[in-house]
């Protein structure tokens, strides 16, 4: 089960990192991003960890992965990060959870999208991947990159309209795999909440009901963004 569990997160972390091109393609501005200044007296209330979702926000059964599991994803963002800079993309603050019971993965990360040019440039990169045309490029980038990994291929995908209308700006979609012979469904989607851009994804066996939907993954993180930020706002105009 770990080896399986750690086979697919880093499955779907080269995924998430392998479907950025259409991303990257769009114009950006120049430079990485960095997390605006905050407060030194509530730094760690209102640093970017505290995005990241906990046990509480999850149906009971799921936790954390083991340190090992989480610095392979860890690992796999490092490897690829460069795609990410070019986007004006950081990943920062990874989480992961499984529910050993049922086998399904959560897993998430935030990113700084500090000034509006990059907030306008990721927001249009998702309504472009709301277009046939990108869509089916998109396909074609992630069936590509699962024949590089090896026993992997695409049994279904269909994109979820019903994704593109969370938080400023949003869009998902959902894929079916078969991986060394057990098929399975990954759901993912990706939004943007003022000055933090999220991935989040849910995996589980495919034919299965998961315990909690991609969308609402998206919803908690997206309540846990815009609670931070107004939290920092507020210590901002107290100094």
């Amino acid at each position: 089960m770990a080896k399986r569990i750690s086979l697919s997160l880093c499955l779907l972390s080269g995924i998430l990192l392998r479907g950025t091109p259409i991303v990257t393609a769009m114009p950006t501005a120049q430079g990485s991003p960095n997390l605006l200044p905050v407060p030194q007296g509530v730094a760690q209330e209102t640093a970017s960890s505290t995005f990241k979702l906990t046990e509480e926000d999850l149906p009971p059964g799921f936790q954390k992965l083991p340190p090992e599991l989480t610095a392979s994803i860890a690992s796999q963002f490092a490897l690829f990060s460069q795609q990410f800079r070019q986007a004006n993309l950081n990943p920062e603050d990874i989480f992961a959870f499984v529910n050993p019971e049922s086998f399904q993965v959560i897993l998430g990360f935030t990113s700084p999208l500090p000034n509006e040019p990059e907030q306008a440039s990721f927001d249009a990169s998702l309504q472009q991947l709301q277009q046939p045309a990108s869509q089916q490029l998109l396909i074609d980038q992630l069936k590509k990159s699962l024949q590089v990994a090896g026993g992997v291929k695409v049994l279904e995908y269909k994109f979820l309209p019903e994704l593109n209308n969370l938080a400023d700006t949003s869009t998902g979609f959902t894929l079916g795999i078969d991986m060394q012979g057990q098929p399975m469904q990954l759901d993912m989607a990706t939004f943007r909440r003022g000055e933090v851009a999220a991935f989040t994804a849910v995996i589980y066996l495919m034919g299965e009901t998961p315990l909690i939907q991609v969308g609402d993954v998206v919803r908690k993180l997206d309540s846990r963004i815009l609670k931070v930020s107004a939290h920092s706002k507020l210590w901002a105009l107290a100094e």
